[in-house]
């Protein structure tokens, strides 16, 4: 499994793995707009990681992604994206991610 919330990396682009470990249900993150989702996870305390490439933030502008951790068949929205599935406390729970657009200059 490999995929883009927004844009996939170029042919042959360099990439940087990147564990994202969600902080709750619901959270939002910056990536780069080119970017590749590897993976799902549950890690050793029993938070979800998302396992990402990202390209050089240079050369790709920055996005925001919210990841949403549900009970199985609760899509949280008709553009979110099953990223995959983690078993938390025993239970199975399905990770979503969605663009939510360019990540907005301040003033």
């Amino acid at each position: 499994m490999a995929l883009s919330l927004c844009v996939p990396p170029r042919p042959g682009e360099l990439c940087a793995p990147v564990r994202l470990r969600l902080p709750g249900d619901h959270s939002t993150q910056q990536l780069t707009s080119r970017h590749r989702v590897t993976g799902v996870e549950t890690g050793d305390g029993g938070e979800v990681v998302v396992r990402v490439e990202i390209t050089d933030p240079q050369t790709s502008r920055p996005i925001d992604v919210r990841f949403d951790v549900v009970r199985p068949g609760a899509r949280p929205t008709a553009r979110s994206v099953l990223l995959g599935t983690v078993r938390r406390g025993g239970e199975p729970a399905e990770v979503y991610g969605t663009y939510l657009g360019v990540v907005a200059d301040e003033n």
